[in-house]
């Protein structure tokens, strides 16, 4: 099977890790080509380069945050191709494939960019927006969302305050520019990849005509980690927590904090290290609370940081929006290292709970310092987590049913 993967990178984060762990997974199965951005992030090029895939470059832009490349100087790939693949958010590239050529194009839902701007899938950070978006919607979500900001300290200037009054207006020109944008582009994808349920029913709740398309839900392998540490047995744990999600409020650090505070007085010893959080409102925000035994650091390179999340207690993800997947918690327990999660959106479908983490009420800090005590408390094997995340999410049976999707949908295709 010829596979054609678009993949802009003209940023690196977590999807496109997964893609590269896909990619390397795939290139013994398939025959692989790589679409990308001349700007493309150098990581990710060079990554492909180490695997010996095929990379081919065009012009990209950006439109609301979805890039846009220029697929049309790139008309032989299309022609090569069996299936296209869209590994992230390059959803309106769908439109101009058809054009050049009818060939079937499998897209992945990473994130919520194909059903609104990335805020008009939040409801003031409480839940997930399950009705149908509008212009009125994604207002209040965007108003909800900058009050809870304020409320939590985020906002500490002019410069600030006048973007919480901008609001309303906001919210209205993102949504009818990105409607344009996005006009007509699931007609034009022929099946669709879901990294966790709850993505997926999302979609479906928004997206009435996405239900009678060909999907998988097939998890990301998440198999990094194990480049950079062979994880020991008997290796023991040391005497900290860890949190890696950075200083975005969408991820909890303020709950995570707040929870803190009860459990550093049970545990006097324990630190509590917060990755990408140094000099950020979160540093601030602990200071005022004047906590103790809590470490800010900055982003660290990748060997670095799985060798903190490997000696640690157990990792911690608070996230309060609807989590799509969350890689931290599963890296963690390829590691054999616990997880705490919240049950807000994919996150509770990575961990077994009571087994190799546990998981907590979203937003509920109570609830929050309750889950790591048991934690602490408790004696984990590290053995036994590791056996546990690979039965839960195994990278073979992934990329199986990542390969088995593909032909699924290139068969449709035939058949329709």
């Amino acid at each position: 099977m010829n596979i054609l993967a678009v993949a802009s990178s003209i940023w690196f984060g977590g999807a496109q890790v997964s893609t590269l762990e896909f990619l390397d997974l795939l290139r013994y199965r398939v025959r692989l080509k790589v679409l990308t951005c001349e700007n493309g992030d150098v990581k990710f090029l060079n990554a492909l380069g180490a695997m010996g895939i095929d990379t081919y470059r065009v012009p990209c832009r950006k439109l609301l945050g979805y890039p846009m490349l220029a697929i049309e100087q790139a008309q032989e790939l299309v022609e090569w191709a069996d299936v296209v693949w869209i590994t992230d958010v390059e959803y309106s590239i769908a439109q101009k494939i058809k054009k050049i050529r009818k060939v079937p194009v499998a897209a992945h839902i990473r994130s919520y960019a194909l059903i609104c701007p990335w805020w008009g899938a939040l409801y003031g950070f409480k839940e997930p927006c399950l009705e149908k978006c509008s212009a009125w919607r994604n207002t209040r979500c965007n108003l909800e969302i900058n009050l809870e900001l304020a409320k939590i300290g985020v906002f500490s200037s002019t410069r600030d305050w006048l973007r919480l009054s901008l609001s309303f207006a906001r919210g209205s020109i993102s949504y009818f520019r990105s409607i344009r944008s996005m006009d007509n582009i699931v007609e034009s994808i022929d099946g669709f990849i879901a990294i966790s349920k709850v993505v997926w029913d999302i979609h479906v709740h928004h997206l009435s005509g996405l239900g009678s398309k060909p999907f998988s839900i097939v998890y990301n392998p998440v198999t990094a980690p194990l480049r950079y540490v062979k994880p020991d047995p008997h290796e023991p744990y040391d005497n900290y927590m860890l949190y890696a999600s950075g200083s975005n409020p969408i991820k909890g650090p303020h709950l995570l904090l707040k929870s803190w505070a009860t459990v550093s007085k049970e545990f006097r010893d324990l630190k509590l290290y917060m990755i990408g959080c140094e000099s950020s409102w979160v540093e601030g925000l602990a200071k005022k609370m004047s906590l103790n035994n809590v470490v800010f650091l900055g982003k660290l390179p990748s060997d670095k940081l799985y060798r903190l999340i490997y000696k640690a207690r157990a990792v911690v993800m608070p996230s309060i929006w609807p989590e799509p997947f969350g890689r931290i918690p599963v890296e963690a327990n390829r590691l054999g290292v616990p997880a705490v999660v919240s049950s807000a959106g994919g996150l509770p479908e990575t961990i077994v709970n009571g087994v190799t983490g546990y998981v907590f009420k979203a937003g509920d800090a109570n609830d929050l310092a309750e889950k790591v005590m048991k934690v602490l408390e408790r004696d984990f094997n590290r053995e036994e987590v590791i056996r546990h995340s690979y039965e839960k999410i195994n990278p073979q049976r992934e990329v199986e049913r990542l390969v088995e999707f593909f032909e699924n949908v290139v068969n449709y295709e035939r058949r329709v």
